[in-house]
């Protein structure tokens, strides 16, 4: 039964990737992701109230639609939080969603817009009474978010990244932790900059 449920699901999600490969000269509807820009890795710093990160990031296209695109990426990142213990780190995996204009190079420098709602979730490596604590268990840290962003496309394969946005974040547990109240669950603001290349 396992096996027939993995076949179709694997048969439905076949049928509607196909779906996406239109031929690229259809000027309306839906268009294959598949182009010159599908896939990217970016390098890029984030400063908020709480932390300041530095993110290496993957990233590909969801869908086109006329002018609008859809993009998927998955970073990986390590943080410095802000606190009285100069040790207190934190590792965490983040999924962010943008959508906006088509994100293309036309021989000239461009701006695409768009928004982008995240999520992300880590681990701190030192607790609040600051005896050393081994990554990848508990607390866990996480937060939620969105805001807006520009890619600046200065060649074919290289664009600048620059976003603004917050959100929430928490660790689990933290005020019985012992975890100061701005770390532990709060709104921030921030704020990112970074670049990313385009794979052909």
């Amino acid at each position: 039964m396992k096996i027939n449920k993995f076949l179709i699901i694997n048969a439905i999600f076949l049928i509607s990737f196909s779906k996406l490969y239109c031929e690229e000269n259809n000027k309306k509807g839906l268009k294959s992701p598949l182009d010159n820009r599908f896939f990217s890795i970016g390098l890029f710093s984030s400063a908020d109230s709480i932390k300041t990160s530095v993110n290496l990031e993957f990233g590909f296209k969801l869908f086109k639609f006329n002018n609008f695109e859809m993009k998927s990426y998955t970073s990986i990142s390590g943080s410095k939080i802000y606190d009285d213990n100069p040790n207190l780190y934190e590792l965490g995996f983040m999924e962010k969603l943008t959508f906006g204009g088509v994100d293309e190079y036309n021989d000239k420098v461009s701006a695409s817009r768009y928004g982008f709602i995240f999520a992300s979730f880590g681990f701190l490596s030192f607790n609040a009474d600051k005896s050393g604590k081994v990554l990848f268990s508990k607390p866990i840290y996480w937060e939620i978010g969105g805001g807006a962003g520009f890619n600046i496309n200065v060649s074919k394969h290289v664009g600048i990244l620059l976003e603004f946005g917050g959100g929430l974040h928490m660790v689990v547990d933290g005020k019985n932790l012992g975890y100061p109240k701005k770390i532990n669950k709060a709104g921030f603001g921030r704020i990112s900059l970074g670049a990313r290349y385009y794979i052909n």
